[in-house]
């Protein structure tokens, strides 16, 4: 029913939205080829307003474990194919679109997440998007090195780029697939850190606190970061997962 809500919502004001995610972090993304970026002076496009908040609203009421529907996951891939390209504003209508017309397919929170992922870091020129771009492409098609030197290298260029929490964030998730837990947990934190205001911020928190568990150190540790997710975001989709895994944690304490 909230997925049909968020269909619904969309219809009602398509061309509110414009050119995210996680949706959820652990979604899994069909792998696709990385189409080389087109020339700045052929990106031309009608830029669509602002309308954030109200994307906001929507991705909170994505019901993650919806059933999957596989219908329109030709539409989802064009939408990436232009996103890669560069072609912001195009490719977030046409995730629009998608999520409009498939809403019981589980790669509408991953459509959701590219509009707002797109909105929330244009800059002039698009070059760091463009570059973060190109390194989920990499890291998509199973290129792990080369997505993650592409990470370092839009760190070392874009430092203060909004979009660098999107890239330590990937670190983050490269490293912890690699089983180096003092990694993961450096790269989540900066990303959790208070001051960064990143949507990406409850996830870097249960990434650094589920990699505590799994390096097997103090469970204090992860919980006060499980604890903090819980009191500053108590309506994300992590909350539930989240509390069962600080009721578990505590009757360990208590033991």
């Amino acid at each position: 029913m909230r997925r049909l809500w968020l269909a619904a919502a969309l219809a009602i004001a398509p061309s509110a939205l414009a050119a995210p995610a996680p949706v959820d972090t652990v979604l899994v993304q069909p792998p696709m080829s990385a189409p080389a970026p087109a020339p700045l002076g052929h990106r031309i496009e009608t830029r669509i307003p602002d309308a954030t908040g109200l994307v906001r609203g929507l991705l909170g009421n994505i019901t993650i474990r919806a059933p999957q529907d596989t219908a329109g996951v030709g539409d989802y891939r064009g939408a990436r194919r232009l996103f890669v390209a560069g072609l912001f504003d195009s490719a977030a209508a046409e995730f629009q679109r998608f999520a409009v017309r498939n809403p019981r397919n589980l790669l509408v929170n991953d459509a959701i997440e590219r509009v707002l992922l797109i909105r929330e870091n244009r800059e002039p020129g698009d070059e760091a998007l463009l570059l973060y771009a190109h390194t989920l492409s990499l890291r998509e098609s199973g290129a792990a090195d080369s997505a993650a030197a592409s990470a370092r290298d839009g760190l070392a260029r874009f430092p203060n780029a909004r979009i660098r929490y999107h890239w330590q964030y990937l670190l983050a998730e490269m490293a912890r697939e690699l089983g180096d837990h003092p990694a993961a947990i450096r790269f989540a934190l900066l990303v959790a850190d208070s001051t960064s205001k990143s949507r990406l911020v409850p996830y870097g928190l249960k990434l650094a606190a589920d990699e505590i568990v799994a390096m097997g150190d103090d469970p204090a540790k992860a919980l006060r970061l499980y604890q903090a997710l819980l009191e500053r975001y108590p309506a994300s989709p992590l909350a539930p997962p989240v509390r069962a895994q600080v009721l578990e944690i505590r009757k360990k304490l208590q033991l």
